[in-house]
């Protein structure tokens, strides 16, 4: 709109408003400007104004009426603009929903029988399970089970998920009854309706609610849980190692619209071989993986796209843990089992698998290299300097060693985390940006070389960041350690951390934009009301990179991929930029 002459400021009225949607029927508000000129008086200049919302995706202005979207709530800043000058207001859109569970028989009205009085039986009241509360999921995640146990007598449920944003209410049976309790799933539309409308806001509150259906008496949960969704969606692909048959190495897509992993490559591909630690190429393209299991080292190099070796299948020296350079034209490994002569980290051609030289004094028969990991950048790899050698994939009273790439070759070794007798220090990862490090610690009870502290599924491996350089003090990831409800004790196996390789925007708030990064790990903890796994099911987390600069626990409440077969036990996500479509 062209300026005014002498206009000094616009007000915008109403300077904060709130509308509701329900169903498919926009709402509308309209809106009135008054401008206060230079010599002092005012005037309503609506129609002489511009009328926007910041916000374009939960509605928009003809003239001065603003009409709403239906399929979310937000909140958006109201300018009324006219040259340079401009008029802000605040404007709230709640989403307020009511839905049956598709998969429940349901009386008509069902939400009417949650009028009646409060019960004041104790042992009515229901009681969430999962998620944990204080969680952070990203906003495709789109299965996030609750799960919750149902109180004596009570066979209808109210299932609320409030935010400023949002007021959705689920109504259910216990339709999938499991262990004692129930499982909800929320449909593709009500999480959307969830998700949506929170993307990067205030935790949503989620509560329940209980009665029999006569109504009789309502009895409430006594924990909530706050669930945050981030702004971002998540994007890569996730190849994991699992058990399944002959063991496997299954995908799953993030930006794909399938909801369960796909099998990737099993034993065919190494000669019948089971094929177990793996890892990507940034770009998705190539993977390496050890087969054969321990002291075995041999190699398949696979290209991804085909699924087939690029070179014959054991025909590259012996590796047995491997990471990429980011450009994908090397990878580094280790070998320290049966038959070892090189206990140095020794880098491999990306395409061919020769070897390409070591990087010396990294390792000896004594004290061999271990769980290596390329920073994104390219300029650090990470890896385990091993006290108590057996063979890699069970080491004992490890500390945290870096090299960084100076001139055409690579610096001393930089020692970040000691080892510590009782203690072994392990799977050293790297932050997406480089800035820190995660890493498993685990503690011993049977002495320094016992089977609970050899890095091998310990049981009290426990997830800890660190500044990557040397003297950094470690910080345990205390929200994503801890356990849920269903955990009887704190010994988890949280083990072999990876990263998403991207950052990406958690929340906008008054206090600026805050970053998110995702970091998997294998873990031994109950799922809900679904139990512990027989070995490992993967696991993910938000952490906070800015916290781990102030020297606070960067990490949410974890929760457990939905993807993955529970039927099984799964290990080692590992990431990539895009999962690479096969050649047909």
């Amino acid at each position: 709109m062209p300026s005014i002459a002498g206009l000094k400021s616009i007000a915008v009225e109403p300077a904060t408003q709130t509308l509701t949607i329900n169903g498919t029927t926009p709402v509308q508000g309209t809106y009135k400007a008054t401008g206060t000129f230079t010599d002092g008086h005012t005037e309503d200049v609506t129609a002489r104004v511009t009328f926007n919302v910041a916000d374009g995706s939960l509605g928009g202005f003809q003239a001065a009426t603003f009409t709403s979207f239906t399929a979310r709530g937000g909140a958006t800043t109201v300018l009324a603009t006219a040259g340079d000058v401009v008029g802000l207001g605040n404007l709230t859109i709640l989403l307020v929903e009511r839905a049956s569970d598709p998969a429940s028989s349901l009386p008509a009205n069902p939400e009417t029988k949650f009028a009646g009085a409060a019960s004041t039986d104790p042992a009515r009241a229901p009681s969430l399970v999962y998620p944990n509360d204080g969680v952070v999921v990203p906003p495709n995640l789109g299965q996030l089970e609750i799960h919750f146990l149902p109180g004596a007598g009570n066979t209808l449920f109210e299932l609320a998920f409030e935010t400023p944003f949002t007021d959705v209410k689920v109504y259910a049976r216990c339709a999938a009854p499991m262990n004692g309790g129930c499982i909800y799933t929320p449909t593709a539309q009500v999480w959307s309706w969830i998700a949506e409308s929170n993307r990067g806001g205030a935790p949503v509150a989620v509560s329940l609610r209980a009665t029999d259906d006569a109504g009789s008496a309502v009895a409430s949960s006594a924990n909530a849980v706050k669930v945050a969704i981030s702004e971002d969606d998540i994007q890569g692909g996730l190849y994991y190692w699992t058990t399944s048959g002959a063991t496997a190495i299954m995908r799953f897509d993030f930006a794909g619209t399938k909801t369960q992993a796909e099998k990737f490559v099993g034993p065919e591909a190494a000669g019948g071989q089971c094929v177990g630690c793996h890892a990507l190429s940034p770009d998705g393209h190539k993977l390496v993986a050890e087969a054969g299991g321990q002291d075995s080292g041999a190699v398949l190099l696979l290209d991804v796209a085909t699924a087939k070796p690029m070179v014959p299948f054991d025909s590259t020296p012996k590796s047995t843990f491997e990471s990429w350079e980011p450009s994908g034209a090397r990878f580094v490994g280790v070998y320290g089992d049966a038959g070892a002569t090189d206990f140095n980290l020794r880098l491999f051609d990306g395409s061919s698998g020769v070897l390409l030289g070591s990087i010396g004094g990294t390792g000896t028969q004594a004290n061999p290299a271990d769980h290596p990991d390329w920073s994104a950048d390219g300029k650090s790899i990470a890896y385990v300097k091993v006290g108590w050698p057996n063979t890699l994939q069970r080491m004992s009273m490890g500390a945290i060693e870096v090299v960084h790439a100076v001139d055409a070759g690579w610096s001393q070794p930089i020692e970040i985390v000691p080892a510590q007798s009782g203690k072994n220090r392990y799977y050293p990862a790297f932050s997406p940006d480089g800035s820190f490090l995660v890493f498993d610690e685990s503690t011993c009870s049977s002495g320094d070389r016992g089977d609970d502290c050899d890095a091998d599924t310990d049981p009290t491996a426990t997830l800890f960041a660190v500044e990557a350089q040397a003297g950094a003090q470690p910080i345990a990831l205390m929200h994503a350690n801890s356990p849920g409800v269903s955990d009887g004790g704190t010994a988890l196996t949280n083990s072999f951390p990876k990263w998403s390789p991207f950052v990406f925007t958690r929340s906008h708030g008054e206090a600026g934009t805050t970053r998110v990064e995702w970091l998997t790990f294998s873990s031994s903890r109950s799922y809900g009301l679904r139990g512990s796994p027989s070995g490992m099911w993967l696991w993910m987390v938000a952490i906070d990179p800015d916290r781990v600069a102030q020297g606070s626990d960067p990490s949410f409440a974890a929760f457990a991929l939905p993807f993955q077969d529970l039927s099984t036990s799964n290990h080692i996500a590992q990431w990539t930029q895009a999962v690479v479509p096969a050649i047909q």
